[in-house]
């Protein structure tokens, strides 16, 4: 695969796929055996991909992903990525907080000699992504709320 495809691929998957969100780019981009192992859904494929994006839009209605470096090798993309939502579902035991949000993150797609797209591994801070939100403490803080923390 050239390095623009698979360049193409991670802007696809970011800014469109998830973004707009357009679910026809899961069936093209997407391998019907995609099952990263750190995700703990019983789907495979496209499905798996657009029950994530729906699940998160549901929590994040106005979810935008955009890519601030990509590096396409021939069989995977490097995606540094900005998103920025506003908190608007519920979800995550929590109710909507109305806050918007930004936070950075980090993705690596590994592509088949078939274009199609077979694992993610996908970095984001969570933590601070709950603490924007307001419900959880600054990570500094945190040892005042754990019982028999000893500084």
């Amino acid at each position: 695969m050239e390095l623009k495809e698979s360049e193409q691929i991670g802007k696809l998957w970011f800014e469109d796929m998830w973004s707009i969100p357009d679910f026809t780019i899961a069936d093209k981009i997407i391998d019907p055996e995609y099952k990263p192992d750190w995700i703990n859904i019983d789907m495979v494929g496209p499905a798996l991909v657009k029950y994530e994006i729906k699940q998160f839009r549901s929590i994040f209605h106005d979810l935008v992903q955009k890519v601030i470096e990509i590096k396409g090798e021939e069989n995977k993309v490097w995606v540094w990525y900005r998103a920025n939502a506003i908190h608007n579902g519920g979800g995550w035991g929590f109710e909507p907080t109305n806050k918007r949000i930004e936070f950075e993150g980090a993705a690596l797609l590994f592509i088949n000699s078939e274009g199609k797209v077979f694992d993610l591994w996908d970095l984001y801070c969570f933590y601070d992504v709950l603490e924007k939100l307001g419900v959880v403490p600054a990570l500094g803080e945190l040892h005042k709320y754990l019982s028999g923390f000893k500084k």
